[in-house]
């Protein structure tokens, strides 16, 4: 009888697991190569003011004023910069960690180091650094 039971439990809660899983979205990027730039070229730069960015996963995060990124590298969609003592992520299905992909003073996305993958912003934000 309790075997009966706790099988009718775990049919009842299967919908909204799949539900659940159904929502989750995976932050989407494609491969990219990034190229390093030489130690005189990693210049540290402070945000000037907060920067909220909103994913298309639908989550969002805060770039916070006087946070500071060090540029590491380019890839085809611009300057990579990496939080300096500092960890970002994006979310979606998982959690990644990411750099700050800029161009012309606008974020166009995230580099994502350990897929070695570029995620674009369906629209890019400005942000400004000093």
């Amino acid at each position: 009888m309790d075997n009966i039971k706790t099988k009718l439990k775990l049919l009842c809660f299967f919908p909204l697991y799949l539900l659940i899983v159904s929502c989750s979205t995976a932050v989407v990027h494609t491969p990219t190569k990034i190229t390093a730039v030489t130690v005189d070229q990693q210049d540290l730069k402070t945000l000037t003011k907060d920067v909220e960015v909103k994913f298309d996963t639908g989550y969002a995060r805060s770039l916070k004023a006087g946070s500071q990124w060090r540029r590491i590298g380019v890839v085809a969609q611009g300057d990579v910069y990496k939080p300096y003592n500092d960890v970002f992520t994006v979310e979606g299905a998982h959690v990644h960690e990411a750099y700050l992909v800029v161009a012309s003073n606008m974020l166009a996305g995230f580099y994502l180091p350990y897929e070695g993958g570029f995620s674009p912003l369906k629209q890019n934000v400005s942000i400004t650094f000093e």
